[in-house]
């Protein structure tokens, strides 16, 4: 049996996806959650239903709070708990432009879709001292034309940390990013609202999160891969 695998974001959307993959691949888990503890719990059971043998573990952190995450990891390895894969899913995508004034949104989105990635990253390096992060970015930071504007600001510097932490953090860590394009659509939008926009981008279609599971798969397999950005999205990075 493999160690533990850390999810943010855990209780929905792609984090869900991520930590049921997780299971499939025989890791134990941990599923961090902010204010969805009911969905957190039903996923909980849910893996343990179906995979008796694994340990599942709750983990309840507000990221717009200050958070020790070397405490954090310190205390789950009191319970021997050791992280060998960090997944920095948890994210926040709000609509922002130039018109906004103030600052509370940006602080927000930089808080949840950047700092607490970068401030886990550090404290696993220091904790743990090897394994796998995985960063997802969006397919969004190659463009500067954004209708999400803090939102996709935030994402850039997580794309570049994932790239400086690959570097700084080798050869015992391994750091990649997943950029997923036209995957799920925005709450309260539908798969038709997806596939007008794929009619802007080069394949012309949507895609799924079995795409995203794919390149998960593929960073967790290659021992010779890192500081890479996979982008999941039909090439729209390239228009």
């Amino acid at each position: 049996m493999k160690n533990y695998a850390l999810v943010t974001g855990s209780s929905d959307r792609i984090g869900k996806a991520v930590a049921i993959h997780l299971a499939k691949q025989d890791y134990n888990l941990v599923l961090h959650y902010n204010s969805s503890k009911e969905k957190a719990q039903k996923l909980k059971d849910e893996i343990e239903s179906i995979y008796g043998d694994l340990k599942v573990e709750l983990l309840q952190i507000n990221f717009l709070t200050e958070n020790d995450f070397d405490q954090i990891f310190e205390e789950l390895k009191k319970k021997k708990i050791t992280i060998e894969v960090l997944v920095n899913c948890a994210s926040d995508f709000i609509p922002s432009n130039f018109e906004d004034k103030g600052s509370d949104l940006f602080d927000k989105e930089m808080t949840i879709n950047f700092k607490n990635a970068y401030l886990l990253t550090k404290a696993f390096a220091r904790v743990f001292g090897k394994g796998n992060i995985i960063n997802f970015v969006d397919t969004k930071v190659s463009k500067n034309s954004t209708v999400h504007l803090d939102y996709i600001l935030s994402k850039k510097l997580l794309n570049d940390f994932t790239k400086i932490s690959a570097v700084e953090l080798a050869p015992n860590i391994r750091v990649n990013g997943i950029a997923p394009g036209l995957i799920l659509p925005p709450p309260g939008k539908d798969e038709s609202y997806l596939l007008n926009l794929a009619k802007d981008i080069p394949l012309k279609t949507v895609g799924n999160l079995e795409e995203i599971l794919k390149a998960l798969q593929f960073i967790l397999d290659s021992y010779f891969f890192t500081g890479q950005i996979l982008y999941i999205d039909g090439g729209d990075h390239l228009v």
